[in-house]
C-alpha cells in the first residue's frame, strides 16, 4: 500500500471518529446512567435502601428522583409506636399531610428516561398503604371506648370492631370473655285477653358481643289466668350462657284493685306491703318496714284509703317531714321530723326511736322506706292499722342507730340524695 493511500484511510478514520464520538459517548453516558436507574428501580422494589445506593448515584436528575421517593415514603413509626388514645388525632393529620406530599411529588414531571409507569405505580403503592393505615387510625379514633393498648398490643373489648380490625396486619386481640351475658326481664303482668310481646320485654345484652342468642322456652295463654312459667337461656359468641326463670302473671280483667294493700300493725310498729298474687288476692308480701307510731295508742286503728301527699309537710308542733301521704284526717305516713326543712337537720333522737311508739299519732318511717311508699303507692290505696301478731316467717326489721358524736347525725342514713354523707 502506498503512502498516499495510508494518508486517505487514516484521514477517514479520524474524521470517523470525530462524527461517531457523541454517539459513542451517547452509549456509555446511557449505560452509565442505565445503571443508576436501575438502583432507583431497586429502591422502588425495596431491596435496596435508600442510604446504600445514594451515594453511588451521580446524575442530578436521577438523584433528584430517588430523593423525592424517599420523602415520599411512609414513616411506620406513626402506627408502630402508638401509645396512647390521645395521639389518634395527630397520626389522621400526619397522614393527610404525607398523602398531600406523594400526591405532590407523583405530579412532578419525571425524565423519559425512566419508566413512568413504574414510578406512578410505586406512588400508588405509598398512597394506597396511606390509605389504608388512615383507616385503620379512624377506625381506633372513632371508637376509642372499644379498645386499650397492652404492651404494645391493641386490646378491643367488643367482638364486632374485632373482627373489622382482623383484615389489617396489626397485632391485636379480643380481650378475655368468660361471662355470660346479661339477661333483663322481670315478671310480666297482663289482663286476661291481652296482647304480649314478650321478646320487647327481654333483653339478653354481653359485654363483648353484640350479637347474643336469647331464647324463650314455657307457653302461656293471654287467655286464661293463672301464672306461667318462662326460662329466658342466653349464649354469646364465647359460648358463654346464662339462664333467668320469670312469670308471666294473667289476671283477671276490670280489677279495681290498687297494686298493694298496707298493713300497720299497731302493736309491733312494723308496716307491711302486700302485692296481690295469681288469684289477685293480697298475699303476697312486698316490704315489711320498721316503724314508729303514736305514743299511748294515739295511732287509730280501722280502714282507711290514703289521699294526698307531698315531698315536704309541717308537722304538729312546727317541725317538719319528708314524703308524707295522708292516711285520714291529721294521720299521715312520714319520715322521722326534722328541726327545719332541710335535709341535714334531723331530729336524730327521734330517729333512733323507730321500732317504737314515738309520735303524736302518725306512722313514721326511715326516708329510705317512706320513699318507697310515696313512689309506689297509688291514691286510693288501702291501709289497715290493726294490733295483732305478724305473720308467720315476718321478723321485725331493725333500724339504724345513729350515734350522739357521729358528725352525720343530721342526716337520715337512709336517704338516696346525693349529698348525704353517709353515702360517701
Amino acid at each position: 500500500m502506498n503512502k498516499k493511500i495510508i494518508i486517505v484511510l487514516s484521514i477517514l478514520v479520524i474524521i470517523s471518529l470525530v462524527l461517531t464520538y457523541p454517539y459513542i459517548m451517547k452509549w456509555i453516558d446511557n449505560i452509565k446512567i442505565n445503571k443508576e436507574i436501575n438502583l432507583v428501580y431497586s429502591y422502588i422494589d425495596n431491596k435496596t435502601k435508600y442510604n446504600d445506593i445514594v451515594n453511588n448515584i451521580t446524575y442530578d436528575y436521577v438523584k433528584e428522583v430517588l430523593s423525592d421517593m424517599n420523602n415520599a415514603k411512609i414513616n411506620d413509626s406513626l402506627i408502630d409506636n402508638l401509645s396512647n388514645k390521645d395521639e389518634l388525632g395527630n397520626i389522621l393529620k400526619s397522614y393527610d399531610e404525607k398523602k398531600n406530599t406523594v400526591l405532590e411529588y407523583k405530579n412532578k414531571e419525571i425524565s423519559d428516561r425512566f419508566d413512568k409507569n413504574k414510578i406512578d405505580d410505586y406512588y400508588d403503592k405509598i398512597i394506597n398503604e396511606l390509605d389504608n393505615r388512615y383507616e385503620i387510625i379512624k377506625l381506633l379514633s372513632d371508637n376509642k371506648k372499644l379498645w386499650n393498648i397492652d404492651n404494645n398490643e391493641l386490646v378491643f373489648n367488643k367482638r364486632k370492631i374485632f373482627n373489622e380490625f382482623l383484615k389489617y396486619s396489626f397485632p391485636s386481640k379480643l380481650v378475655s370473655d368468660d361471662k355470660g351475658p346479661v339477661i333483663t326481664a322481670n315478671d310480666i303482668s297482663i289482663t286476661k285477653g291481652d296482647k304480649l310481646d314478650i321478646e320487647s320485654k327481654i333483653k339478653c345484652v354481653d359485654e363483648v358481643d353484640d350479637d347474643v342468642n336469647c331464647e324463650i322456652n314455657g307457653s302461656y295463654d293471654v287467655n286464661k289466668t293463672g301464672s306461667y312459667n318462662i326460662k329466658i337461656s342466653a349464649k354469646d359468641m364465647s359460648g358463654n350462657t346464662s339462664e333467668k326463670n320469670i312469670k308471666i302473671i294473667v289476671k283477671e280483667k276490670n280489677s279495681n284493685k290498687k297494686p298493694y294493700l298496707v298493713h300497720v300493725i299497731r302493736n309491733h310498729n312494723v308496716v307491711i306491703v302486700y302485692g296481690l298474687d295469681d288469684k289477685n288476692n293480697y298475699t303476697k308480701i312486698v316490704k315489711v318496714f320498721v316503724c314508729s307510731v303514736g305514743r299511748n295508742n294515739w295511732t287509730p286503728t280501722g280502714t282507711f284509703t290514703i289521699s294526698d301527699r307531698a315531698k315536704w309537710g309541717k308537722m304538729a308542733g312546727g317541725v317538719y317531714a319528708q314524703y308524707y301521704i295522708r292516711i285520714t284526717g291529721s294521720y299521715l305516713f312520714h319520715s322521722v321530723p326534722y328541726f327545719t326543712k332541710n335535709k341535714g337537720d334531723l331530729e336524730w333522737e327521734e330517729y333512733n326511736k323507730l321500732g317504737s311508739a314515738a309520735s303524736l299519732g302518725c306512722v313514721r318511717l326511715a326516708v329510705k322506706d317512706e320513699k318507697w311508699l310515696y313512689d309506689n303507692l297509688p291514691k286510693g290505696t288501702t291501709v289497715k292499722i290493726f294490733d295483732g301478731n305478724l305473720p308467720s316467717g315476718v321478723t321485725k326489721p331493725t333500724a339504724i342507730k345513729i350515734d350522739k358524736d357521729s358528725p352525720n347525725k343530721g342526716w337520715d342514713p337512709t336517704d338516696p340524695d346525693k349529698n348525704n354523707p353517709w353515702n360517701k
